[in-house]
């Protein structure tokens, strides 16, 4: 299931990027993320892998993550899995109107009994994703233009 989100931040790709790829200031506007802790991280970011904990509606899961592409203030993408399903996130920056276009690329799969029933939920759940995407763009812009 692959879903985009993009939005308009007044900042500089630099600092943008600031908030994507630090751990402790990502977990300030993803609201979904409780934990996130590095296992092992490399000198150019990519191959750097983690685990996130991840809670919604009182229920945690633990996502193991790889750094898969780090272009510093243009582009970071992670793998993330968990037992319940796999996760392609990418991120990628320009500029537009004088301002940072940010655009999100997730490709969510999901495993076992829930990849059945995902044929019936498919549209809950991208609508559920979209909107935790939407929030959590507000978060970071309010944070990325009041650090500007």
């Amino acid at each position: 299931m692959k879903i985009v989100n993009k939005i308009k931040i007044n900042a500089t790709p630099e600092e943008v990027f600031h908030w994507l790829a630090d751990p402790d200031r990502a977990m300030e506007w993803m609201t979904s993320v409780t934990g996130s802790e590095i296992i092992h991280e490399t000198p150019d970011r990519v191959g750097t892998t983690f685990r996130e904990y991840i809670e919604e509606n009182g229920r945690g899961i633990e996502m193991r993550g790889v750094v898969t592409e780090f272009v510093p203030n243009e582009r970071f993408a992670v793998h993330l899995e968990s037992d319940i399903n796999t996760v392609e996130v990418s991120f990628t920056l320009g500029e537009e109107e004088g301002m940072t276009l940010l655009t999100q690329n997730v490709d969510l799969r999901l495993k076992g009994m829930l990849k059945v029933l995902s044929v019936f939920l498919r549209s809950s759940i991208k609508k559920k994703i979209r909107a935790q995407a939407e929030n959590e763009f507000a978060n970071l812009k309010q944070l990325c233009e009041q650090d500007g």
